[in-house]
């Protein structure tokens, strides 16, 4: 099938879609179809608009333009939710219910730890990191309240071990975007993070994360 060149604007006055243009043989008033459809748009002038005709060959051109290049969806990676920033303070954990709120319907956790443990220490800061990975694992799978209280009760433990040790635990949110793959539209993905440190180091701040000092939490007489 060979191709004909034909006018948006016709070349004569009489010719289909006539009109006035600065110079019919231009380019931009020129579009290549094979002889069946140079026939149709010229016999139906009045579907075959010069701007119909204009549209079709701008979505042709930018088609072209495409060839050749990767259609890849690019990487998979998780960004920060501009949305939800990062809280500047980290959430103290005094109960095995209050850590499984952050544990449940997470996709992972941070772990922050402090150096120069001893063993002893260590070990027990690692059985609370090795527990919220095993318990994260299944967290979705758990469909009745007995299991989610079972899953407290064993955190209480941790936490009471930890506290008996001289450590606090703290957390916090850290809200994700899944972003790249097939999906054009960013997947929520909510994380935390944990951190154990001594309680002789803990410093408490306000929410915009400014130290507090002793002497503004004694009551004003």
């Amino acid at each position: 099938m060979f191709g004909e060149e034909a006018h948006i604007v016709a070349q004569g006055r009489k010719g289909p879609r006539a009109g006035s243009v600065a110079d019919v043989d231009s380019y931009d008033n020129l579009i290549l179809l094979c002889r069946k459809h140079h026939k149709q748009v010229d016999d139906q002038v009045g579907a075959y608009t010069v701007d119909r005709l204009r549209e079709i060959k701008r979505a042709h051109e930018e088609w072209v333009a495409t060839l050749g290049k990767s259609t890849s969806p690019g990487p998979i990676r998780l960004v920060p939710d501009p949305t939800r920033p990062l809280s500047k303070t980290l959430t103290i954990i005094t109960t095995g219910t209050a850590l499984w709120r952050f544990v449940e319907g997470s996709s992972g956790f941070y772990a922050n730890s402090p150096d120069g443990l001893s063993d002893e220490h260590a070990e027990l800061i690692d059985a609370l990191f090795d527990s919220l990975r095993d318990w994260g694992d299944v967290s979705g799978d758990l469909d009745s309240f007995q299991a989610k209280r079972d899953a407290s009760r064993y955190f209480d433990g941790i936490i009471r071990d930890l506290a008996e040790a001289g450590f606090l635990v703290g957390a916090r949110d850290r809200f994700l975007l899944l972003k790249g793959g097939i999906d054009a539209e960013p997947w929520p993905w909510r994380t935390f993070d944990i951190e154990v440190h001594p309680m002789a180091e803990a410093q408490l701040v306000d929410a915009d994360g400014n130290p507090i000092e002793s002497d503004q939490l004694t009551p004003k007489s």
